[in-house]
């Protein structure tokens, strides 16, 4: 094997930090060193060269290469890393938490024509390419009957960047549904606010009676799958604005409404509320990009507060998914799954009717939720587990652990075939 000069580098220096060379000890001349190792001449000069940058030895005139005096530490001892390959032992994964192969074959191609165009090596505004922030009012207008203007959409990695907006409301605390999800909780911790929680009745989330700012699935309450009334919607609203609190709506798979039609979100009805969504759980989740849009009292707050940041997401990304938004892909892409969902939950309810298994069947929520009063849920869940099967409750989602039995059964990633393999292993579980 040939010497290189980086492998003459690493031989001196483990030499002088053990001691092996003491201080001031000259070095052998580069001639009669390349001479001795049968390497080229430049190949020790350029070791020589490197030791001497990084302050391991020191020159003098006409006289050669010295050891230094000031070194005067040890090397951390090399440790032995093992790396243990985890078997994966779930082959179902009934969660909500899964995800779904995204279109890569058009992404590509998009991604490919763009690439063509040097628009992408340009630094995007921190509130997000303006193209695209077209592109989702479009959408929304469209597919959503949201208004709003492209100016009052904030193009970001993920929820994780709502503490920014949070940050501007001057609140100290932060209301979250129970059952919910509670991820936004460790992001107050860290903001220092104080987490209150409030539970959940068939309208939607309960009207508190603090200033706070509410943390609101409103579309499909996660995990429930409660549509919020219209009724409770204004109740919020006023509340909202008597005590000049502030609410997040979270839009969480409104994409895919099973049936019925459009739903008014509470952004439209309220100048107090932080419109959220994301492209993640419908494209793929290793894309990570978010939005979220700003009624008028708060745009201008945040952008005097934020406009020197930079955005979070590559500029090639968000063109990307502006390009497969208006070309059209993204409403066909909607439009398939949905179909599959359909197909997938139409399997489910044929199979749980079969075996007289309780459900709930009128939840607009791309889940099933499954009656388990008289199953121990613990036993349930680790036998399941021990069979392959990755199952949620209700209860997995409630601080208080005091919900209703009730199994959640996600169904989304899986196809038909494991899909009934994976629901009649359930059945007799639930049978004994």
């Amino acid at each position: 094997m040939s010497i290189l000069y980086k492998d003459i580098y690493d031989d001196f220096v483990n030499k002088i930090i053990t001691k092996e060379l003491k201080p001031n000890t000259k070095l052998p001349s580069k001639r009669a060193l390349a001479l001795d190792l049968n390497v080229s001449l430049s190949t020790v000069v350029n070791a020589y060269l490197l030791l001497l940058d990084e302050g391991f030895i020191y020159s003098k005139y006409k006289s050669g290469y010295y050891v230094s005096n000031n070194i005067d530490f040890e090397l951390k001892p090399t440790e032995h890393i093992k790396i243990e390959k985890k078997e994966n032992k779930i082959k179902y994964d009934f969660t909500t938490r899964n995800t779904i192969n995204p279109p890569s074959t058009t992404l590509i191609k998009i991604a490919k024509n763009i690439l063509l165009d040097n628009s992408y090596l340009n630094k995007t505004e921190f509130q997000g390419d303006y193209s695209l922030r077209i592109a989702i009012a479009e959408h929304l207008s469209l597919n959503r009957g949201i208004k709003v203007s492209p100016d009052n959409i904030f193009i970001t990695s993920g929820i994780e960047t709502l503490r920014n907006v949070i940050r501007i409301l001057d609140i100290n605390n932060i209301t979250l549904e129970n059952p919910g999800y509670h991820k936004l909780a460790k992001m107050a911790n860290n903001l220092g606010l104080k987490i209150n929680y409030q539970d959940i009745d068939e309208s939607g989330i309960k009207v508190p009676n603090y200033r706070t700012i509410i943390y609101s699935t409103t579309f499909n309450q996660f995990p429930t799958g409660i549509k919020m009334s219209l009724e409770r919607k204004n109740e919020l609203a006023k509340f909202l604005k008597d005590t000049n609190s502030y609410l997040i709506e979270d839009d969480f798979d409104a994409e895919f409404r099973i049936k019925g039609s459009k739903t008014i979100p509470l952004f439209s009805i309220c100048d107090n509320v932080i419109f959220s969504s994301t492209f993640s759980e419908i494209l793929y989740s290793g894309l990570r990009i978010s939005y979220f849009i700003l009624p008028n009292k708060l745009k201008d707050i945040y952008i005097k507060h934020y406009d020197s940041y930079s955005t979070t997401v590559p500029t090639l990304e968000q063109l990307i998914l502006r390009d497969y938004i208006n070309d059209g892909y993204y409403a066909k892409l909607i439009n398939k799954r949905k179909n599959d969902f359909i197909k997938k939950r139409n399997l489910i309810l044929e199979i749980l009717d079969k075996n007289n298994i309780k459900y709930d069947k009128n939840k607009n929520y791309l889940s099933m939720l499954i009656n388990i009063d008289n199953v121990d849920e613990i036993k349930l869940k680790n036998n399941l587990k021990e069979k392959g099967i990755l199952i949620e409750t209700i209860n997995d989602y409630d601080i208080n652990k005091k919900s209703k039995k009730i199994l959640i059964l996600g169904y989304t990633a899986l196809n038909m075939i494991d899909l009934e393999k994976g629901l009649n292993i359930i059945i007799e579980e639930l049978k004994k």
